[in-house]
């Protein structure tokens, strides 16, 4: 079977061997864990964006970057290759378990940890039978906010590990990892709301996706609204299935970002008159901007959605 943690723990090791050269930060914390700082008070970079978003796909993923042009500007792109998407995203990259029992709060975490945790796993492991058996685990935390070693004791608890096998990557909203690793969330982004609308995500056996990194600012909230408009604006997942014709063409028209009422305005906005609550907003905006399902099994492709220009421009550059 394969060990997601396993398979990130590889990553994690090139990550600890070059600290300096990816712009990390280590930190032993007081229980023994791990943390790896990469962007809070270290600067991270590209390589090191490579290597966390490897991470929270287990390990399971080919990471690349690329051109993306937009508005006579030229942009970059993450493209991520999926062979195992059920593991690699539903189990491992989706920010779904939010960590109750620590004073420091309850952040969310992403990565392969989450498929070790038998205390309280969150509904999104209910889309997919996998759970993962290794003694070390890894979670990554979006945060600004500093991680305590009693947070990491939360998770060791939860993971059935020691707290030195536990490893944390932290990155904040306004860092270029962070802008990094969320674009490469089309293809999970696609995932849970296809199982939403009701497909058996069983059914999907590779994928591939790109999203449109944004440029860089300080303000934690601008930058959260900026990396959400990577995926409702200008983020494509290719899903390969095997299904009929007939769930394909039923479910793609459903699975885009333009399908939603709340769509065509910065998520800013949205996520300001939501009253800044996530659970204000409507459910089906967060989907991918382009789904395309090609049908393996005959071979046709069923696309939906738009990349929008517009509001990127205005998202980005204010224009």
């Amino acid at each position: 079977m394969i060990s997601i943690n396993r398979e990130a723990m590889r990553v994690v090791r090139k990550v600890l061997d070059a600290p300096e050269r990816l712009g990390v930060r280590v930190v032993t914390l007081e229980n023994g864990s791990t943390l790896i700082d990469m962007g809070q008070q270290a600067p991270g970079g590209w390589a090191a964006a490579r290597y966390y978003t490897q991470i929270t796909l287990g390990g399971l993923a080919r990471v690349s970057y690329e051109p993306f042009p937009l508005a006579g500007r030229m942009l970059s792109a993450i493209r991520v290759m999926i062979d195992h998407p059920l593991e690699a995203c539903v189990a491992s990259q989706i920010a779904g378990w939010r960590l109750e029992g620590s004073r420091a709060g309850a952040p969310i975490l992403a990565g392969p940890g989450r498929a070790l945790n038998r205390a309280n796993p969150d509904h999104y492991l209910d889309l997919t039978s996998y759970r993962d058996d290794y003694h070390e685990a890894v979670v990554a935390i979006q945060t600004a906010d500093p991680v305590t070693a009693e947070t990491a004791d939360v998770i060791a608890a939860a993971c059935r590990v020691r707290p030195q096998d536990v490893y944390i990557l932290v990155a904040p909203n306004s860092s270029l990892v962070c802008g990094v690793q969320v674009a490469a969330r089309i293809v999970e982004q696609a995932l849970h709301r296809l199982a939403e609308e009701g497909l058996d995500l069983n059914v999907v056996k590779h994928a591939n996706g790109v999203g449109v990194i944004p440029p860089l600012i300080a303000d934690e909230v601008v930058a959260m609204g900026r990396i959400n408009d990577t995926l409702l604006y200008g983020g494509i997942a290719t899903l390969y299935v095997d299904t009929t014709d007939e769930a394909a063409a039923t479910v793609v028209e459903k699975v885009v970002s333009v399908a939603s009422r709340a769509y065509g305005r910065p998520f800013v906005e949205i996520y300001e008159e939501a009253g800044r609550d996530f659970y204000n907003i409507p459910l089906d905006l967060h989907s991918p901007a382009v789904l395309h399902l090609n049908n393996i099994r005959t071979g046709r492709t069923f696309s939906a959605g738009v990349i929008n220009e517009a509001v990127l421009q205005r998202s980005f550059f204010g224009e």
